[in-house]
């Protein structure tokens, strides 16, 4: 059981023309918003929708996208039960399970903010790989 679907519902993009340039400095940030029950009705297994909001901001005020989405979650009944308990009572959510929405909303929003930086001429939010040329490595003696 786990994470079964990631659904996106809301993306912003926004770059300011009148940024001045230099330095840039990238923060992403990832947030669960609420958590939700939810049945599959086929199969009648209980589940949990948690909401994130993926946001990328660019500083000095260069820009910002915002991603928001789902994570639907599926797993024994009484372990839906503790999660949602604990997210109702105090906002908490158990660090293993947290640990993996919190990585499948980063996932999906990274992978969101680098198609959307691309067409609004703002940098990729996560480094992407080079090629660079040198000399050839030294082939390893046995």
């Amino acid at each position: 059981m786990g994470i079964v679907k990631i659904n996106l519902h809301k993306v912003n993009a926004e770059r300011n023309v009148d940024s001045k340039g230099g330095q840039i400095k990238i923060n992403n940030n990832v947030s669960i918003k609420n958590v939700e029950d939810m049945s599959f009705s086929a199969e009648g297994k209980k589940g949990l929708k948690f909401t994130f909001a993926f946001n990328c901001k660019y500083e000095p005020d260069l820009g910002k996208i915002d991603v928001e989405g789902q994570v639907l979650f599926v797993e024994e009944e009484a372990k839906i039960t503790e999660i949602k308990e604990s997210w109702d009572k105090d906002k908490k959510i158990p660090v293993e399970i947290m640990e993996a929405i919190v990585n499948a909303a980063l996932h999906k929003g990274n992978i969101q903010a680098i198609k959307i930086s691309e067409e609004i001429s703002l940098p990729s939010p996560l480094p992407l790989p080079k090629v660079r040329s040198g000399p050839a490595p030294e082939p390893k003696k046995e």
